[in-house]
């Protein structure tokens, strides 16, 4: 998660404190700029204004990063509770290029040609660029209180790190059993949302949805139409694979991502595909949606606890 990612990823290597864990923040830019934070809807090319039905049953960027700056405000009390004043990593510095697991801007492969001319391939410098926080150095005591656990050793070179569980007590205050991190979670409610069922059914629509007759027959115009570019690919994964990704990227790398756009926007790609995927995920909310509805309900519910206690 956003807001403790820095010390999770260091407490979980055993690297707290490292040189390599404490790297500066990029110098002359803002931590946290929502300009760079992905929308929750295409706002230009081919998947401009687009969004999946089951997008509805998925945590967007925002809510994530007010989930994660509400937990990371508790444990940071929670810590000042056992005498330890430290600052955490901030939430929403590292945005993804995609606002929810539907990731409507490459779907179905490249989308946005003003892009793909700059960039090919790749992603624009504010997400490849982003600012590096430093990780705060916790003793061993500091991370058992945030954890729950100590910091992860080896018995030998070649063994696996283990952490060992932390005390019971802190001088005297009870531990709590996930630490100040676990007490964060079930305050807010953030260790009740799963999402993994929206996650598979996600992922179930696209399959689906490329067996599909009007899909394949889409996909052969597209293929044809590549073809007569000079490229071989049956869908966009193989046409994006047929050129090495470079930063910056190349002009072959540029003109193949063009070129795979514009066979889209002339074969009306897209269109078709999200058409087909919609219905399949229509189907899919009606056939499981008490559970969906349930998952949803927690990450609402968890929002408004997060929000009242970043009110105060």
């Amino acid at each position: 998660m956003v807001a403790t990612a820095g010390v999770l990823s260091a407490c979980g290597s055993g690297a707290v404190g490292s040189p390599d864990a404490a790297k500066p923040v990029a110098e002359n830019k803002p931590l946290v700029n929502k300009d760079n934070w992905p929308k929750a809807t295409p706002d230009r090319g081919l998947a401009k204004g687009l969004s999946l039905p089951l997008e509805d049953y998925m945590q967007s960027y925002a809510d994530t990063v007010t989930l994660d700056q509400a937990t990371r405000h508790l444990q940071e009390r929670c810590m000042a509770d056992y005498g330890f004043d430290i600052q955490l990593t901030v939430a929403g510095a590292t945005p993804p290029p995609n606002d929810n697991d539907a990731n409507m801007e490459r779907r179905y492969g490249l989308t946005d040609r003003e892009a793909a001319e700059k960039y090919g391939y790749g992603l624009p410098e504010a997400l490849t660029d982003q600012p590096r926080q430093k990780v705060p150095d916790l003793s061993e005591e500091q991370v058992e209180v945030l954890t729950g656990h100590g910091k992860p050793t080896k018995a030998s070179p070649d063994s696996v790190p283990v952490a060992k569980a932390a005390p019971d007590t802190y001088k005297g205050k009870k531990i709590h059993d996930k630490g100040c991190i676990g007490y964060a979670d079930e305050e807010i409610g953030k260790s009740a949302i799963d999402f993994q069922l929206a996650s598979e059914l996600n992922g179930q629509s696209f399959t689906q949805s490329m067996k599909a007759p009007a899909v394949k027959e889409a996909l052969g115009a597209w293929s044809q139409c590549m073809k007569g570019k000079g490229y071989t690919a049956a869908t966009p994964t193989e046409s994006a694979a047929l050129v090495q990704h470079t930063d910056p990227a190349s002009q072959e790398e540029i003109d193949t991502a063009l070129a795979e756009i514009d066979c889209k926007q002339e074969t009306n790609l897209v269109d078709i595909w999200f058409k087909e995927e919609t219905a399949i995920q229509k189907q899919q909310i009606a056939d499981h949606k008490d559970e969906l509805t349930a998952a949803k309900d927690k990450n609402t519910k968890a929002l408004a606890a997060a929000n009242k206690t970043l009110a105060g």
